[in-house]
């Protein structure tokens, strides 16, 4: 699998190929640990847990795969078209991590920019609070 980066032609190790696949497949931000279990149980011969945190990086750097923390001191793993990014909003409460459509900073990286002369090179966004669903249910008891 050849995929074009700009005007760079990047090759996907095996291992990397795989990742992204079941990456792809998980329809939530995903740890290392769901994406091995998930592999471990539909492929005897898949990559160990060490490949596949390699795997990660490698797609990370190469702008394929987002990382996003959520205070929890585990990473979790998103697809992304290269050049892409996305932002979060958490459930402190549940987990449950909803995708923003939008970039709420480059606004913001702008002004910074023209106030202080500082060129930002990426940024991360992950607001944390209480679900709706969660709010509900604290309100019942």
């Amino acid at each position: 699998m050849n995929l074009h980066l700009g005007n760079e032609k990047t090759k996907l190790t095996k291992g990397c190929k795989k990742v992204l696949e079941y990456l792809k497949r998980l329809d939530d931000l995903s740890s290392a640990q769901d994406i091995y279990g998930l592999m471990r149980t539909e492929d005897a011969k898949a990559p160990g847990l060490t490949t596949v945190y390699r795997s990660l990086e490698a797609l990370v750097l190469q702008g394929l795969v987002q990382e996003v923390m959520l205070g929890d001191g585990e990473k979790r793993y998103e697809v992304v078209h290269p050049g892409e990014h996305h932002h979060h909003l958490v459930c402190q409460s549940c987990s449950k991590s909803v995708h923003l459509d939008e970039c709420l900073i480059e606004q913001f990286e702008e002004t910074i920019k023209k106030s202080h002369g500082f060129q930002i090179k990426s940024h991360m966004l992950e607001l944390f609070g209480i679900c709706q669903d969660c709010a509900n249910k604290e309100s019942r008891v």
